[in-house]
């Protein structure tokens, strides 16, 4: 399961358990709070890997171009 996937999947957990009576308001906003920060969290090794992967391009760009010289 994709990490958005799954992300919108444990929300609509939240929102059914609160509707359904089954979580405190206390309890929905710390539980929505935790996935506000799991969803940062996310993006963020997402974007780590993303940036991993051009640097690996740059780099075999680079020492292709070094080649060539």
């Amino acid at each position: 399961m994709s990490d958005i996937v799954e992300l919108e999947h444990h929300f609509n957990e939240i929102q059914r358990a609160f509707e359904n009576n089954e979580l405190s308001k206390e309890e929905y906003k710390n539980l929505l709070e935790g996935l506000e920060i799991e969803k940062t969290i996310t993006m963020n090794a997402d974007e780590l890997q993303r940036k991993e992967q051009l640097n690996t391009y740059i780099t075999a760009a680079i020492s292709a171009a070094s080649l060539l010289s």
